[in-house]
């Protein structure tokens, strides 16, 4: 039997990249570049988007939306972020789906697939400003 699947409440994309790391994202139409929080660069290979609640880094190959970033950074599942998101930046828990089993994860990618560089992003890899002396 199937369940009707329901939308999920996440919180802004914005506010939890400047919970996290300290990037400022400015509401606007489009993608927008910014720093990879994950490594260290000074040319901006990262882009987030308010309208789609995503960001991406196109050197890392990570697609993320808020809630990817609060299980990454907590260490935590998907019914934990949501509920860590509700205390942390509030918002109706009305429209959460229970947790589907069988359902793979979108965020960071683990190991390496084929046409991509190999290589892993960890959890907590950096904080944003980190001094990698």
């Amino acid at each position: 039997m199937n369940r009707p699947r329901r939308s999920v409440v996440k919180p802004p994309i914005s506010e939890v990249l400047k919970h996290y790391y300290s990037i400022d994202v400015k509401q606007r139409a489009g993608w927008s570049k910014i720093l990879c929080p994950l490594h260290v660069e000074e040319n901006p290979s990262a882009s987030v988007s308010t309208e789609k609640q995503r960001w991406n880094c196109f050197v890392c190959q990570v697609s993320e939306d808020s809630l990817d970033v609060i299980m990454r950074e907590e260490g935590i599942g998907f019914r934990e972020a949501q509920d860590w998101a509700h205390e942390r930046f509030g918002g109706s828990r009305q429209d959460v789906p229970p947790a589907v089993q069988g359902e793979p994860g979108r965020g960071v990618h683990q190991g390496s697939r084929p046409g991509r560089r190999g290589g892993q992003v960890r959890p907590g890899v950096r904080r944003f400003g980190a001094d990698w002396t």
